[in-house]
């Protein structure tokens, strides 16, 4: 199968979900712009959590080997970003959760009410913004695109005639065949993503304080 047409495929099945698409678009840039204004209102309890949440940043085990074994390697740190973002950030998170059809929505208000919380003025640098809104258009891009999966494939589970399927197996089949295919999409925006905050890191890094890093 030709490129083309390989992901000819991938946008055709993107078409089918782009009410779930669009749903899971405005729900992560509505839980963001709400968490900047929770901070934005200095409600108590979310500048708690937000402080500990910086302090705490810098130490989160998955960004270790960014600042360690890999710190020498740009393409190595952006193979990790990559693969991580993949496997933990998209599959395990976004779409095997998906057995349970809401938990993709969960998971995607909780993390950009996060985001939303700890990036709030923390640096107003022009480089430093481009480098955090085009990573998180990228990278939760294809996050929505792996939460409709998921949900696609917990709603197969409990309505198989959504799929057009008379039983549950032949509905969570289709699912799966879908998924696989947005996966397609998911892979290459995984990919420029992690090239574009990584290198863009790897340049600004001597730029910026500690708890500045403007990843999501």
């Amino acid at each position: 199968m030709g490129i083309k047409r390989y992901y000819a495929e991938a946008l055709q099945t993107a078409a089918k979900f782009k009410n779930l698409l669009v749903f899971f678009v405005l729900t992560h840039a509505v839980f963001l712009i709400f968490g900047q204004w929770m901070v934005a209102s200095k409600n108590p309890a979310v500048l708690a959590f937000r402080a500990a949440q910086l302090k705490e940043i810098q130490n989160l085990p998955y960004l270790k080997p960014l600042t360690g074994p890999l710190a020498d390697s740009l393409t190595l740190k952006i193979l990790y970003t990559f693969f991580f973002n993949l496997v933990f950030g998209a599959f395990f998170s976004t779409t095997l959760t998906g057995v349970v059809f809401f938990f993709p929505y969960m998971i995607a208000v909780w993390r950009s009410f996060i985001v939303g919380i700890l990036v709030f003025g923390l640096n107003s640098n022009p480089a430093t913004v481009l480098v955090f809104y085009g990573t998180f258009v990228l990278e939760f891009g294809a996050y929505c695109v792996s939460s409709a999966a998921g949900t696609d494939l917990g709603l197969a589970i409990l309505w198989p005639g959504r799929k057009g399927k008379a039983t549950r197996g032949e509905a969570v089949r289709e699912s799966v065949r879908d998924a696989a295919k947005l996966y397609r999409l998911v892979v290459i925006i995984l990919f420029i993503s992690a090239i574009w905050e990584i290198s863009w890191l790897q340049y600004l890094g001597p730029l910026l304080k500690p708890g500045e890093l403007p990843t999501p």
